[in-house]
């Protein structure tokens, strides 16, 4: 059972950001505001990091007020970077949450107020992080360590919110921590202000965190390789992810699922971990809320894996995956067979990651004992244990639930005290590999996609209760790669292998320019109703909040914000 951890927490915290007070003076009295927080109660290091610490809980998105519901907004980005992609359907049932068909569907509308809510999560992240800069510009008498660490994870948090922000909208405004008019347009693109903050990050930031969760070096670095990536620019990126790699400081764990054990989070070094979204365990307050299993945890039922994703997973007969015939013919699963009828799990060679990541009939699933199937009181059972089967598939996704101990019964929804990463080591070795092949080093791209491979080659595997293997796992790494086209799609393959469902996929293939013709193609094979009937591609980007451009107007009625093409 996953341990809970006693580190850290980079929890929303509820807390005055607006500290500048207002103050009534005359020759003879100035008096505070009732209720008022004077700003000289926060320019000491407890109060900067204090503020910090709010500007660290906008990393899960959940942040209060309209973007407090979770689903809308979560940073994690189950919902726009997995269920807006390949890898995922919405889940639940039709009626539950129906503007996520508009996101699975590719047809999200300015109007939905789930734009509204991950635009707000987006500003008041940088909100949190331009106030601790206001309230440090007026502090006196730190350190100049200090002053450089604050400095640096502030500039570091307001550019990751604006990061993903332009990754969700594209052109955005950039507010400042001296913007006192907010009606700024989104006329530009605001890449260089990105840039420019994490670089300034990389220079203030220590080497080691100050406490497991603060931003460091290695996260600025990964977060800058990132940016540039998403423009293509290979080699701005590459000495980026050298200098992570080199450090010696990150390591792949020895089995894939050690990423998602709460007992594996504390390390700073010799760890795969480098950034992530802390979350609580349930004892503490709550954690991090996850898709879990309706049935286990008392609602919904949101993010099933797609069979396109599920098919992914299948390989050859020399353990290697099958690049252009993955998904030819699906492979066997319940779909339409009640749990009480018998079912026999698809015999195909497999990927041993796929039943660390989804959840399919017949298999183990963590230690819940469902008891619904003779036999094996553990594996997942299926039909009943998915909402609406017709609609989103058989499957439900496995990474990132909790184990049993860890769910909070008597809440809304599961919670989970497993992290997410934001960036963890096997995510910048292919990265790398990405950059190897550009430059057409195909023997180092080789290397590093081996490295990913092995490991899951070396894990250990899913197994029955009398320790005989859950399915015919097989993997192998590569022999070669022959040529540069063969290692691009390779290392694309593996990426989508490695981290699926940890909110990557969506944006993976917006950057290679391939996000159109991907989805189109799912589209037409998935064989799900509402994709069949209704699946577009619309845009890489989310539209503008229509709400936002309303409110954002000038005092003549004229729009600050222009809405995205294609809205």
């Amino acid at each position: 059972m996953r341990k809970r951890k006693n580190l850290f927490k980079t929890i929303t915290l509820i807390f005055v950001v607006s500290i500048y007070t207002l103050s009534c003076s005359d020759d003879y009295v100035e008096i505070n505001p009732t209720g008022s927080l004077n700003p000289n109660v926060l320019n000491n290091l407890e109060g900067l990091d204090a503020l910090l610490l709010a500007a660290y809980g906008g990393l899960d998105g959940l942040t209060g007020g309209v973007t407090g519901l979770g689903w809308q907004n979560d940073h994690t980005n189950w919902l726009y970077g997995e269920v807006a992609s390949d890898n995922a359907l919405k889940g639940s049932s039709i009626g539950d949450q129906p503007d996520m068909n508009l996101i699975e569907q590719g047809e999200m509308s300015p109007a939905s107020p789930y734009m509204d809510a991950l635009w707000g999560s987006i500003y008041e992240g940088v909100s949190r992080a331009n106030t601790v800069l206001q309230v440090l510009a007026n502090t006196e008498g730190l350190s100049d360590a200090d002053k450089n660490r604050i400095e640096g994870e502030a500039r570091f948090l307001r550019a990751h919110y604006f990061h993903y922000g332009r990754r969700y909208f594209d052109r955005i405004p950039f507010i400042d921590e001296n913007v006192t008019d907010f009606r700024v347009p989104n006329d530009r693109d605001i890449f260089s202000d990105i840039e420019a903050d994490y670089q300034m990050a990389i220079t203030k930031l220590p080497l080691d965190p100050t406490q497991v969760g603060r931003a460091h070096i290695s996260a600025a670095q990964a977060s800058l390789a990132k940016l540039y990536l998403d423009e293509g620019n290979f080699a701005a990126a590459k000495p980026l992810l050298d200098a992570i790699i080199n450090s010696g400081r990150y390591r792949l764990f020895d089995n894939y699922n050690d990423n998602f054990v709460t007992a594996n989070e504390q390390a700073i070094t010799n760890t795969e971990f480098i950034f992530q979204i802390q979350s609580l365990s349930r004892q503490e307050l709550n954690g991090r809320l996850v898709n879990g299993i309706a049935q286990l945890h008392g609602c919904c039922g949101f993010l099933q894996p797609s069979q396109n994703l599920v098919n992914a997973h299948k390989t050859d007969a020399n353990g290697l995956p099958l690049l252009d015939t993955f998904n030819d013919v699906d492979l066997a699963n319940d779909q339409g067979i009640a749990t009480s009828e018998p079912f026999t799990p698809a015999a195909d060679n497999l990927d041993p990651r796929l039943d660390y990541t989804v959840a399919r009939r017949g298999i183990p699933f963590l230690d819940f004992d469902i008891n619904l199937l003779a036999g094996d009181a553990n594996l997942f059972p299926g039909q009943d244990f998915v909402v609406d089967q017709v609609t989103y598939g058989p499957y439900r996704a496995k990474k990132f639930l909790p184990d049993k101990g860890e769910v909070d019964g008597g809440s809304f929804l599961g919670v989970s005290n497993v992290n997410y990463s934001i960036h963890r080591y096997a995510d910048i070795l292919l990265l790398r590999a990405e950059v190897a092949v550009e430059e057409n080093d195909l023997t180092t791209a080789l290397n590093l996609v081996n490295m990913v491979r092995n490991r899951a080659k070396d894990s250990e595997i899913i197994r029955f209760q009398d320790g005989t293997p859950a399915a015919n796992y097989l993997i192998e790494p590569y022999a070669n790669f022959p040529d540069q086209a063969f290692a691009l799609k390779a290392v694309r393959f593996e990426r989508r292998l490695e981290l699926a469902l940890e909110g990557h996929r969506w944006y993976d293939l917006v950057r290679w320019g391939i996000a159109e013709a991907t989805m189109l193609e799912y589209f037409r094979t998935e064989g799900r109703p509402l994709l069949d009937a209704f699946g577009t591609f619309t845009s890489n980007y989310m539209p503008i909040p229509a709400s936002q451009i309303d409110i954002t107007r000038d005092d003549n009625g004229n729009p600050t914000l222009v809405q995205n093409p294609d809205y």
